[in-house]
């Protein structure tokens, strides 16, 4: 039985997708939702360089922060309306997929929803998606979601009448 439900949150179009389908699957379920935004790592490395803009380690943080938080807000305020109890918390670590696995045990989360482009695996990895290491390290079962709007649209031309 699912009772919690984590859904990692970010900016790309898929994660709506997402966060609509985890919040079919609670109201089936009766379950809360735990929301999740990982926070980028900002490494530099110890170069000395010209800098044609500076920008800070602290100011990068800062902008991420802010914009985590309005992303989580409105996935929170959706799921309020939709009759979901939610939570919401942000994350910062070098490897996003090990904090979001290790966020579903400490919240004691049934299951993990994430979103997933429709790209090849390695377009995934170049692009940093966090699903292949999230499948591999999670004890956790992890709901892959792909954009609905973009299937259907595929779906459309696939069962389109002759």
């Amino acid at each position: 039985m699912v009772r919690k439900i984590l859904v990692v949150v970010d900016d790309r179009p898929v994660t709506q997708s997402a966060i609509d389908q985890a919040i079919e699957m609670a109201q089936a379920h009766r379950a809360d939702i735990f929301f999740l935004c990982v926070l980028p790592h900002f490494a530099y490395p110890g170069l000395d360089m010209l800098s044609v803009v500076y920008v800070t380690a602290e100011d990068l943080r800062a902008t991420s922060a802010e914009e985590a938080l309005r992303l989580l807000a409105a996935a929170s305020a959706w799921a309020e309306r939709c009759g979901i109890y939610s939570q919401q918390a942000t994350s910062t670590a070098a490897d996003a997929a090990q904090a979001v696995a290790d966020a579903a045990v400490k919240r004691h989360c049934d299951l993990i929803v994430v979103g997933n482009d429709e790209q090849n695996a390695v377009v995934r990895l170049i692009n940093g998606s966090i699903v292949p290491g999230l499948i591999s390290k999670s004890t956790v079962p992890v709901l892959v979601c792909r954009d609905r709007s973009s299937s259907a649209k595929t779906n459309s031309r696939l069962h389109r009448p002759s």
